[in-house]
């Protein structure tokens, strides 16, 4: 590719195509509108744009964000799905200074695409169990894994969403140790339900099979620490996961049943349906009770109405601290990873006090549920620690291309929990 006159032309098959950038693009999003047009293209493509190391590196990590395949199980290739070239060189005057950029960067994006990877897998390949095998695959990077029992450690909510799958609920604990000894650790909490049938709350049978991806948070957690350690940061991360899967049986949580949390708070389950907040509520006050973390961001699949509130665009954004809002929201523009900050409201409490227990699990109040969950989590962590909850319901999937991706899954927040780590 050689720069000409405000646009950029691909060199290939003698048959030039041109790509229209602003001038406002960051190298990163010429390299996903790169790769967007090469399908097809035979190689190797050379892209020429006279670009510092720093830009060419950015150019290449947008490039191979974009370049991403979904997963697929046929037994023979879609015969519109066209080759990419093998081999795409990025010109720079400094190519050993662009390369130690792009091996971060592509560290992040290896990241990013095992994220993509599991929330597209399909929840009879992707269980409890195999959820917790990628976490382990981590090891050779230096992760440490911990497997915590719910039944053994009074996370009764965590093990009461699971315990009518044939598939046991665990808390797993992903360990980065980049910081020194004494630091606190930033904690990355992910919902990781393999699959939510609703439980016996049972969802509409019409786009069931998306439930495969509620473990969305899960996927992004897992991904960040893949990042964190494969650019070797040198910061204290613990990632929590609280997987399960949402099932209907015999042996089924039932609406009307009270449950004990961890943190001793008693919840009345209305609706099984709500099970995200449940292990949510169950793996944040663990991790106040048993981290020291100096700050718990979670992401979870959540709520449909926070797709309703801000569309597919934005993710959620609620915390309990000003600065770590104002941080987070800072950081996702610039990861393209966009939120929206949303009210924590006491006024929630109101939907879901319960009659026979401290609090229910959702009230279907005039508020949002979107926000009643927020404001349910709320009450199972500790105040003196700063935190944050991102419902990336509507941003964990795309239902169409998109700059830095295909169509599905996008491993939303896998760059921002990199970055927020000081990526």
């Amino acid at each position: 590719m050689v720069a000409a006159d405000g646009a950029s032309r691909v060199l290939a098959a003698h048959q030039p195509v041109t790509i229209e950038l602003a001038a406002a693009e960051t190298p990163r999003r010429r390299g996903a509108a790169l790769a967007a047009v090469l399908p097809g293209c035979p190689g190797p493509v050379a892209v020429d744009l006279a670009l510092a190391a720093a830009a060419a590196a950015e150019l290449a990590y947008g490039l191979r964000l974009r370049a991403y395949r979904p997963l697929q199980y046929r037994g023979t290739p879609d015969d519109e799905d066209l080759a990419l070239p093998q081999r795409v060189i990025v010109l720079t005057d400094d190519p050993m200074a662009a390369q130690r950029l792009f091996a971060r960067h592509d560290a992040v994006a290896s990241g990013v695409l095992l994220a993509r990877d599991l929330v597209a897998a399909p929840g009879n390949i992707l269980g409890p169990s195999d959820l917790v095998e990628q976490a382990r695959r981590l090891a050779p990077l230096g992760v440490g894994l911990k497997l915590v029992d719910p039944t053994e450690h009074g996370l009764n909510l965590l093990a009461a969403v699971g315990q009518a799958s044939r598939r046991r609920p665990v808390l797993a604990e992903l360990h980065w140790k980049g910081g020194a000894d004494g630091d606190k650790p930033l904690v990355l909490v992910g919902k990781g339900i393999t699959f939510d049938s609703g439980g016996l709350s049972l969802k509409p049978a019409e786009h069931m099979e998306e439930m495969k991806g509620d473990m969305g948070g899960a996927a992004a957690v897992i991904g960040a620490l893949r990042a964190i350690a494969g650019r070797k940061a040198a910061v204290n991360v613990v990632g929590v996961l609280a997987i399960a899967e949402n099932m209907p049986g015999a042996g089924a949580l039932r609406p009307g049943d009270v449950i004990r949390s961890y943190r001793g708070l008693t919840v009345e389950v209305v609706d099984t349906d709500a099970e995200g907040r449940l292990v949510l509520a169950d793996a944040l006050a663990w991790a106040c009770a048993t981290l020291r973390p100096r700050a718990i961001v979670d992401a979870a699949t959540l709520t449909g109405a926070v797709v309703r509130v801000l569309g597919r665009h934005h993710a959620g954004l609620y915390s309990n601290r000003d600065s770590l809002a104002a941080r987070l929201l800072k950081l996702g523009l610039a990861e393209d990873e966009a939120l929206w900050r949303l009210p924590l409201s006491a006024s929630c409490d109101d939907d879901f006090r319960s009659d026979i227990a401290d609090w229910k699990n959702c009230g279907w109040g005039k508020v949002p549920d979107n926000d009643d969950a927020a404001r349910f989590l709320q009450h199972f962590v500790a105040p003196a620690v700063p935190w944050a909850h991102l419902d990336i319901a509507g941003t964990a999937e795309a239902d169409e291309d998109h700059l830095f991706g295909p169509k599905g899954a996008t491993g939303f927040a896998v760059r921002l929990f990199d970055a927020l780590a000081g990526g």
